[in-house]
């Protein structure tokens, strides 16, 4: 989800706030993240895609986006997971995200390239990565990289391993990212 928030401290803490309505939802944990431009990424993560969409569908969500102090705007994209590498112990000092967001006329092909260039990322100083898939548009990914260098991080989208990954979905060379801090997570057990 990517969220234009007016009052992120007010945003946060209904968060904070909202862990037993996330559980009944199905939601096992998340990362969440602040924009450069102020917008907040939060990235779920669950095991039933059908039980979270029907959450995302439900009255009482609904009711949440339309509530005093809502988000003034929200996207939000229900992915299943090609390729997730996390590291084996939680980061214990600051981490940044680098997300995008790409069209690929060959999920499969992409899928192998982004594997393939694996030895890359920790160049990057990327300590996690994922590739995830739309359930409800086949030929859109979502990549997302932690890394814990964010200077190094911010310039992955212009090595030329990655605008070589880029070019297989036919995008711009040099795409333009969601970058931000993270905040606050808490990882699936």
């Amino acid at each position: 989800m990517v969220h234009d928030v007016g009052d992120f401290e007010a945003f946060r803490k209904y968060f904070e706030e909202g862990e037993a309505e996330r559980a009944k939802a199905g939601v096992l944990g998340y990362l969440l993240s602040r924009l450069n431009d102020g917008r907040v990424v939060i990235h779920f993560f669950a095991k039933d895609v059908k039980e979270v969409e029907a959450a995302l569908n439900s009255p009482r969500m609904q009711e949440h986006l339309s509530r005093k102090g809502a988000p003034d705007a929200s996207l939000v994209w229900v992915t299943v997971d090609e390729r997730v590498t996390i590291p084996a112990s939680p980061p214990t000092g600051k981490t940044w995200s680098l997300f995008f967001k790409l069209k690929t006329p060959d999920v499969a092909k992409f899928t192998k390239a982004f594997e393939d260039l694996s030895k890359v990322y920790p160049e990057q100083g990327v300590i996690g990565a994922g590739l995830h898939r739309s359930t409800s548009q086949e030929d859109v990914v979502i990549v997302h990289f932690m890394g814990t260098d964010r200077e190094k991080l911010s310039a992955l989208a212009t090595q030329p391993e990655f605008i070589e990954l880029i070019g297989l979905a036919g995008g711009p060379a040099a795409p333009t990212g969601l970058f931000g801090e993270d905040l606050a997570r808490s990882r699936p057990k």
